[in-house]
């Protein structure tokens, strides 16, 4: 049994209370209808055409569901969950996840994009703050190296597109983890990839659902 202080998702729990061993976390799409639907995310899903939709799951725990795209201004999306927690991706890049217990508050990913986004090699720094028991934040640092490992095809909507794979190894004073990025050809976006969240719940797999290929 675990404590925690925060909704994962459609995860049903009482706030700060006891949660089941194995967390029903991303349960489905995000759906009208699911428990502990939250008002902006009723909302959302009342939109038609639906918003942009972003496939996500958390490997560690075998979880996967669908997310809905809930602003987006200066580059910065915000992703909405069906209980509301939210994550925020800049250039496709994860710069925080709230809502999922000790999850990531904000960070600086400049030089880790520009270089992914670039397809190059090369050593990057990046900075993670996380909201502490204390509700105070922590600053971690991080020295990453990126390489490219090569051409593949990822499929959107059951048609293959080309993307170069490239993986981001980082390592601070507490922690380590690695980034896999999926990014598009031609037009550099990232497509699809596996980004740190923190030490709770390890790496979130994202995935566009394009409207059009």
């Amino acid at each position: 049994m675990k404590r925690l202080c925060t909704a994962l998702l459609t995860l049903l729990l009482l706030s700060c209370g006891e949660a089941q061993d194995e967390l029903d976390l991303l349960r489905g799409a995000l759906q009208p209808e699911a428990l502990r639907f939250h008002p902006r995310a009723s909302a959302l899903a009342s939109i038609r055409p639906i918003p942009p939709r972003l496939e996500v799951g958390f490997p560690s725990r075998d979880l996967s569901g669908v997310m809905l795209l809930e602003t987006e201004r200066a580059g910065v999306q915000t992703w909405l969950t069906a209980d509301g927690a939210t994550i925020t991706l800049k250039q496709g890049f994860l710069t925080s996840a709230k809502g999922f217990g000790s999850g990531l508050a904000a960070s600086d990913v400049q030089q880790s994009a520009a270089l992914v986004l670039a397809g190059q090699a090369g050593r990057a720094e990046r900075f993670h703050s996380f909201l502490n028991g204390n509700d105070q934040i922590e600053l971690h640092a991080y020295r990453c190296e990126v390489a490219r490992l090569g051409p593949e095809e990822v499929f959107l909507r059951g048609v293959p597109v080309p993307v170069q794979k490239l993986e981001e190894r980082c390592h601070g004073v507490a922690e380590s983890f690695t980034n896999t990025y999926w990014i598009r050809q031609g037009a550099p976006a990232v497509v699809q990839s596996s980004q740190w969240t923190g030490g709770f719940l390890g790496n979130l797999f994202m995935k566009a659902v394009p409207d059009d290929i």
